[in-house]
């Protein structure tokens, strides 16, 4: 009897293991089977539990736990890729200040300069000074190969290079950023069209709907950058400050007939002038002069009337 009992002991003993062996198992594998169902999704492959059907809606909080686990492992593989050095990406610009013999002569040497190196005139302004000394800008752009070559063409329009400079800069490693950033958000794009295919609940596709036109508008922000930085990169600039000598003329030019002619302009005007100073004089002056004196005879007469009047009555209490 007590054989039994303990053989059956140990069958419960192991029966309660196997139990709780098989639960411990079946919960690990049932997690396994809700990541492997996640990373479905994110990747952006099909799925029979994708959680898009009529009785599992699609949050906006999942929505975004796609896009950022879309993203991440991209990311951090394009950042680290580099350009061959044909391939680099500089801005490259550069200033001549010249002396010219003409200026327009040298305007047309410019832009002759640019069109043979597969560049243009981008913009030219010039004025002229009290002394006919003329002076300007023309700034042409040029393909980045040839910047060189140009550079030095433009110098030799010069009779006298005053100053010449030039700069770089090395925008590589952002255009590199832009690049990985740019295929980040189109396999984030591709993701969400998928989702957005499987979609079934209207709440799912406009949430869907709103991620797809934010990623679309940082894609067009990040192709307008890109295309900004090969434009400046593929194109050079070079700015060129024209002034023109001074030239010294033997005889300048005379016009006698101007001369006489402002002459009697000048003697006209004197002549007016005096006229009007003469009218001025009879119909203004002379009669104030008259009134005013008239004013001080008047009060010199009354004045030694009453002198006349004190000095008698004086006379006769004396």
């Amino acid at each position: 009897m007590g054989k039994i009992l303990k053989i059956g002991g140990v069958i419960v003993v192991v029966l309660i293991v196997f139990m709780v062996m098989a639960a411990f198992f079946s919960k690990l594998f049932s997690g396994s089977d809700i990541d492997l169902k996640s990373n479905n999704v994110s990747s952006g492959l099909p799925s029979r539990s994708i959680g898009l059907s009529s009785q599992a809606p699609m949050d906006s909080g999942a929505v975004e736990k796609i896009s950022s686990s879309s993203v991440a492992p991209s990311s951090e593989i394009e950042s680290t890729q580099d350009l061959s050095p044909a391939d680099k990406k500089i801005i490259k610009s550069g200033n001549l200040n010249l002396k010219v013999d003409s200026a327009d002569k040298a305007a047309e040497e410019i832009s002759a300069v640019a069109k043979n190196n597969g560049g243009e005139v981008f913009a030219s302004n010039f004025y002229q000074s009290k002394n006919n000394i003329k002076s300007g800008t023309v700034t042409v752009k040029v393909p980045f190969k040839n910047f060189e070559a140009a550079f030095a063409e433009l110098k030799k329009v010069a009779s006298l290079v005053i100053r010449e400079s030039t700069s770089g800069q090395d925008v590589t490693e952002q255009y590199i950023d832009l690049q990985a950033q740019l295929k980040n958000r189109q396999a984030e794009e591709q993701s969400f069209v998928r989702i957005l295919g499987q979609a079934r609940i209207i709440d799912d596709v406009l949430a869907v709907t709103r991620e797809l036109a934010r990623v679309r508008g940082n894609i067009e922000q990040l192709q307008g950058k890109i295309k900004y930085l090969e434009s400046q990169t593929d194109m050079s600039t070079i700015a060129v400050d024209l002034t023109e000598d001074a030239n010294i003329t033997v005889v300048d030019s005379w016009r006698p007939f101007q001369v006489i002619k402002e002459s009697f302009n000048a003697l006209l005007k004197g002549l007016q002038g005096f006229a009007d100073f003469l009218i001025r004089l009879l119909i203004v002056i002379i009669p104030l002069l008259l009134l005013w004196a008239l004013i001080l005879w008047l009060i010199y007469r009354l004045g030694k009337k009453i002198y006349l009047k004190i000095k008698n009555r004086d006379q006769v209490s004396q």
